[in-house]
């Protein structure tokens, strides 16, 4: 399989965020996806699906450390 960030890939990143139990809601322009007491902020649904993978995967220390960022702008620029 291969998916690109596209514009089909909208309404299925939407779906899949609803799968995961969040509620989905528009506020100033943004989509808000919110499960108790958490809350994730995107321009638009891949993008916020992006940021709750991050939430979910990395925890409250979603942050990268110097040495990652360091690694991710060798790797990539």
């Amino acid at each position: 399989m291969h998916l690109s960030d596209a514009a089909n890939l909208m309404t299925p990143a939407y779906l899949t965020i609803l799968a995961k139990g969040y509620a989905v809601h528009a506020e100033q322009g943004l989509m808000v996806a919110v499960k108790g007491s958490r809350s994730f902020s995107a321009e638009g649904p891949v993008a916020l699906l992006g940021v709750i993978a991050i939430a979910e995967t990395r925890g409250d220390h979603w942050q990268a450390t110097d040495n990652e960022i360091e690694d991710f702008v060798a790797r990539f620029g």
